[in-house]
């Protein structure tokens, strides 16, 4: 026996980890997950803002073609994908049309009678903060009169000084970047060919996808589709509804602008608590200069309670819980993303939440479970098997 010669090395086992260690690596994990996460938005929206106008279009299209999916779905079970398509933007032209037709020339004479009313509204309140003898205010000291006195001035000299200044402004940001007229043609056709071609999209990036991991991503791709649809369809629906009850309230009540004030509200409801303010405050305003202080208290708890309508019976069931998140990550997630990315960030921060709890879901399976998961998180209910555009029928 050659005495250089080394015995074999017996292989060390592993000690396997405590618990304590498993929940150390698994929160690494996460953390990881969501820094990769957070830097591949970041980079993503980076580029969105140096291709801004492209970029526009594409988000814009890309919605639409998530709001008549369902309506070319169904057309598609009878008739070829194109057809479907088709008949689709044939119907929302001619929705539009009527809707455009009742409701333009009332929302243009809304603002009229707004911005005339305004200067007087101003003068109005103005007046009342000052009078001393008012009940509403004649507790407050002198000081504090005076300057809430001043503020409706303000507002209306800030107004009258960068309202010029601030229409031009968005009209050459609106005209550099993209016009009126080439988004009504690009958007449509952007989706339509979002529509055609989804299919042979998926299947060129599965085959991108190793075999095993295939069914995995698959699964994914249909889940993302369904929160992110899902989400976009909801809030369409949630906000018209929640629009309509306001101007209808709001037209019974006798208050001036009741269908500016609605539409807005309405358009505003993806922002939590934005189309609540949006109604509450003007209307409000509105209703006690014209109507008095009964009015306008009648106004406020109406206001109030068609939100607790809205919020508690007409949203979810609408949206379904496509979303599975809890109050408390909607909320952290609106104010991160506003707070990074304004306003946009308001409406993106949701959807983009949602996105990452399917990619946590599917990735981190073991960390969804019951006892884990954060108490009012509901999971969305799952359609594996459905892709994201039907099969197209060519016959």
């Amino acid at each position: 026996m050659n005495p250089a010669a080394r015995p074999p090395e017996v292989p060390r086992l592993r000690r396997p980890m405590s618990r304590a260690e498993r929940r150390v690596t698994f929160w690494l994990k996460v953390l990881g997950l969501v820094a990769v996460a957070i830097y591949l938005l970041v980079g993503f929206l980076e580029f969105l803002g140096n291709v801004k106008a492209t970029a526009i279009l594409f988000v814009v299209a890309l919605f639409f073609a998530y709001l008549i999916y369902p309506l070319v779905r169904r057309l598609n079970e009878r008739l070829p994908l194109a057809w479907s398509i088709l008949f689709v933007y044939v119907f929302i032209a001619l929705v539009g049309a009527l809707i455009l037709q009742l409701l333009v020339p009332a929302l243009a004479n809304d603002v009229q009678g707004a911005v005339k009313t305004l200067p007087g509204l101003v003068r109005h309140y103005g007046e009342v903060l000052q009078d001393p003898n008012n009940r509403l205010v004649r507790w407050l000291p002198l000081d504090e009169r005076l300057y809430l006195a001043s503020l409706p001035g303000q507002l209306g000299a800030f107004l009258q000084t960068n309202a010029l200044d601030t229409a031009s402004k968005t009209l050459t940001v609106l005209l550099s970047t993209v016009s009126v007229l080439a988004t009504l043609i690009v958007v449509p056709v952007l989706a339509a060919y979002m529509l055609l071609d989804a299919e042979s999209i998926k299947e060129n990036f599965l085959g991108l996808v190793p075999a095993k991991y295939r069914p995995k991503t698959e699964a994914i791709i249909a889940d993302l589709d369904h929160v992110v649809g899902g989400f976009i369809r909801g809030q369409l629906i949630d906000g018209s509804i929640l629009g309509a009850m306001l101007t209808v309230m709001l037209s019974i009540m006798h208050v001036p602008y009741a269908l500016l004030i609605g539409v807005v509200s309405g358009a505003l409801n993806f922002i939590p608590y934005a189309g609540a303010v949006i109604a509450l405050v003007p209307a409000v305003l509105l209703a006690f200069a014209a109507n008095g202080l009964t009015n306008a208290l009648i106004v406020a708890v109406l206001i109030g309670v068609i939100h607790q309508i809205d919020g508690n019976f007409v949203a979810p069931r609408v949206l379904k819980e496509n979303v599975g998140l809890s109050p408390f990550w909607i909320v952290i997630s609106i104010l991160v993303f506003s707070e990074m990315f304004g306003l946009i960030g308001t409406f993106l921060a949701v959807p983009t939440a949602a996105m990452i709890r399917v990619l946590r879901e599917h990735l981190l399976p073991k960390a969804v479970t019951r006892s884990t998961a954060a108490p009012g998180t509901t999971r969305a209910p799952r359609e594996q098997t459905r892709p994201p555009v039907a099969t197209p029928r060519t016959g």
